[in-house]
């Protein structure tokens, strides 16, 4: 990754921006639950010390022969949903972790779909409980169309397709006119399976004021719907009760073939901070998520990691340094704006290939 000047006086913004207003609202949630759950509270309070503090030390290499300056560590916050910075890192190393598997899938023939799923705007008392039942509905669809046909496993007989594996990520906005959340999956299925009539969309459905013309589905489209509704309403999936449900009465889904920013587009981020518009909002997300995953995979994608910080391997020095071999002189400092001023000129990289995907990031989003 290059940190351009620019780069980092996007990050140093964003911690202004946003940083100290959680450090803020975290300690006051901490006092809010610690009569009721105190080592909660106490939790909520280390967050609060570590996303205020991160990105507060940095520690370079320094070529000044080459103008490069390198760096070998940065202590982060990790593990925040809430820090703007770690959480793009945090995608950037997802975005990377899945890179590999998801070409090995591509050589071995499988086809990638894009799958939104989603479900009514809730009440914040509401959203923690929702989740928990969009992911117990999730594992129902995924078995309905993933089970063997041979096997005792309850499925769909009448599915139009066989999925082996599948990654789900959730995200969350806000809407402050209505003062309710509304989350949603952003999906990829992966089929060994492909039939492009599936995927034509001409069946017509409900009005959209939005874009003043007419929804229009495919038969795939209809078939998730159908099934991701009977799963959330938790209705036993017969034959009879899939045929009966009527598609004004089922919740929006989509899946299409998935192109090349697909990756990007489903594991982005799970909210937007530009939402978070109020301590309420905060606090209603920060208990939904709680030790929830965001980012989850299924069947041929299982315990593939998705989440938490990741190493990632180190590329050579040698391409950056352009004007021949110098021993480097060590720099730590505290300050971003430092980085910015006293070092304008310099070159400042990480030579983390996990790290690179953050440029990627910046490019899709």
């Amino acid at each position: 990754m290059n940190f351009e000047n620019e780069v980092l006086e996007e990050m140093q913004r964003r911690k202004f921006n946003y940083n100290r207003k959680y450090a803020y609202w975290y300690r006051v949630m901490s006092e809010d639950l610690k009569n009721s759950l105190r080592a909660y509270s106490n939790r909520l309070k280390n967050r609060a010390d570590r996303i205020n503090s991160c990105l507060n030390l940095w520690q370079w290499d320094v070529y000044k022969k080459n103008k490069l300056m390198d760096l070998q560590r940065v202590n982060r916050c990790m593990n925040n949903r809430f820090c703007p910075n770690c959480r793009k890192w945090d995608l950037a190393g997802a975005i990377h972790n899945l890179k590999k598997p998801l070409n090995d899938l591509l050589l071995q023939g499988y086809y990638p779909y894009l799958v939104t799923l989603t479900v009514p705007n809730v009440p914040g008392e509401e959203l923690k409980r929702t989740i928990e039942r969009m992911n117990k509905a999730f594992r129902k669809l995924f078995g309905a169309y993933s089970y063997s046909l041979n096997s005792n496993t309850k499925g769909f007989n009448d599915r139009l397709m066989e999925f082996q594996g599948a990654l789900k990520v959730l995200e969350i906005t806000y809407n402050s006119k209505e003062d309710t959340y509304h989350p949603h999956f952003h999906c990829m299925f992966f089929s060994l399976e492909y039939d492009e009539s599936l995927f034509i969309k001409d069946i017509p459905g409900e009005w959209s004021n939005k874009r003043q013309s007419y929804n229009f589905y495919s038969v795939m489209d209809i078939q998730m719907m159908k099934l991701w509704t009977i799963a959330y309403k938790e209705i036993r999936l017969t034959i009879d009760n899939y045929n009966k449900l009527e598609l004004q009465d089922c919740y929006m889904c989509d899946i299409r073939e998935m192109d090349s920013s697909g990756i990007v587009e489903v594991l982005k981020y799970t909210f937007k901070d530009t939402d978070i518009v109020s301590y309420d909002v905060f606090k209603n997300l920060v208990l939904a998520l709680d030790k929830k995953r965001i980012r989850q995979g299924y069947g041929i994608l299982y315990n593939l990691k998705l989440e938490g910080d990741i190493d990632g391997e180190v590329l050579s020095l040698d391409e950056y340094l352009t004007d021949g071999i110098e021993d480097p002189e060590n720099l730590i400092t505290r300050e971003i704006n430092q980085l910015i001023t006293d070092y304008k000129d310099y070159r400042k990289i990480s030579r983390r290939k996990a790290d690179t995907e953050i440029e990627l990031i910046d490019l899709c989003k």
